[in-house]
């Protein structure tokens, strides 16, 4: 079969950037997955300020809503504006030039709800913090912002996803004919950008509803403790399991993408989370271990011969090592269920942490890891589902 190499010009990298090339109608897509990559880097910088955010609060630093926190959440939101622009212009130019493709549609229906939310949530916040001054984790403002990322985050991924696929499945079929061909490896940094921002989102959707963060002077938003708990010791498993092996899957089951992905999220977290509490800078080194479970999971996903049984180990493996992940907000979170101590210092956040870790870590281990099992299967389930394992195999 005759293939027309200028049909399939989106597939070939072009030497230096060619401004009338990337706006043609050949590069919709590819501008479709410009516009996408912005927003989850938007959503990537607007979780990192949100965590930020909390580690200032427990700090007790001021309050404000032009917290330099808050400054770099919104700038996030402002990135994710400029790729909506692209998201939207490119997809209907995409729709008047190819069938109507149903995960391009649903991203991009996606992303233009997440990010309307994130518009309203702004005044919201505004006018949140100007009444009652400091607010909760917890509060409406908060909530629509943290729904608006996750939304926004899931639509950019999803579009991300839909070029990748849509190139390897026109790449299977031009390979034989075509003389410049983009690697797979050119989009793995594309699945790492789309997959880090809907892991943190939902890492703090699980800690928005179990941290007791949201008791102010107005309001007494903090959940029931042993609900929190529960929440907690299921939810963050089942993520920290799904995502690792969901991003295996979409990195062609290589080895590498699993550490990769994990050592991200691990460098976000201690960067947020504990760098800027002085007294938990000595067990950053604690926190790095982390890299071992996730490292393990990678080698016995990427090299064992019984694919399934490779995925119940590794899930049993990351889902057991939430509460070494979660290190050390996690605390607060037991703290409140279990110990019945006054409110946890962030100078003895640390010691806290070390001291209920060796009591706590038994009575959570089985369903954290019975949950990590199901998120690494459920990995496999959504793989399915978008008709992505033909591609994957070949």
């Amino acid at each position: 079969m005759n293939f027309d190499k200028r049909a399939f010009s989106f597939l070939q990298k072009p030497r230096t950037f060619d401004l009338r090339l990337f706006l043609s109608p050949s590069y919709t897509m590819i501008r479709f997955a410009f516009g996408c990559t912005f927003v989850s880097i938007g959503m990537f910088v607007s979780a990192a300020g949100g965590s930020w955010d909390i580690s200032n609060h427990l700090l007790n630093k001021p309050e404000t809503f032009f917290s330099i926190p808050h400054a770099v959440l919104y700038s996030g939101v402002a990135l994710a504006i400029f790729g909506l622009v692209f998201v939207q212009m490119a997809y209907r130019k995409y729709v008047s030039i190819y069938d109507n493709n149903s995960k391009t549609k649903i991203s991009s229906k996606l992303i233009f709800v997440g990010i309307s939310m994130l518009v309203v949530a702004g005044p919201i916040d505004f006018a949140w913090h100007s009444v009652f001054g400091l607010d909760g984790l917890l509060s409406p403002p908060h909530f629509v912002l943290l729904s608006g990322m996750i939304v926004s985050s899931l639509g950019a991924m999803l579009g991300i996803v839909s070029f990748v696929s849509t190139h390897d499945e026109r790449k299977m079929n031009y390979k034989k004919s075509a003389e410049v061909m983009t690697t797979t490896t050119t989009y793995l940094p594309l699945i790492f950008i789309g997959l880090l921002p809907l892991w943190m989102t939902l890492d703090g959707l699980i800690g928005m509803f179990s941290l007791p963060f949201s008791n102010t002077q107005y309001f007494n938003f903090n959940p029931n403790p042993f609900l929190a708990a529960a929440l907690a010791t299921l939810g963050y498993p089942f993520f920290i399991s799904f995502i690792l092996c969901f991003s295996f899957h979409l990195g062609k089951r290589k080895f590498g993408v699993v550490s990769v992905m994990g050592a991200s999220y691990l460098a976000i977290h201690a960067i947020t989370a504990i760098v800027p509490n002085e007294s938990l800078i000595p067990t950053l080194t604690f926190y790095i271990l982390n890299l071992l479970p996730i490292l393990a999971s990678d080698i016995l996903l990427s090299s064992s011969a019984n694919r399934r049984l490779s995925v119940y180990v590794s899930g049993l493996i990351l889902g057991s090592s939430f509460l070494m992940m979660q290190y050390p907000l996690i605390t607060y979170v037991y703290n409140e269920a279990f110990t019945k101590q006054a409110f946890v210092w962030p100078s003895l956040l640390s010691s806290s942490y070390f001291g209920m870790i060796g009591s706590i870590y038994p009575l959570v281990v089985g369903p954290a890891a019975a949950l990590g099992i199901v998120g690494a299967t459920f990995a496999g389930k959504v793989i399915d589902r978008w008709s992505l394992s033909p591609i994957i195999e070949h």
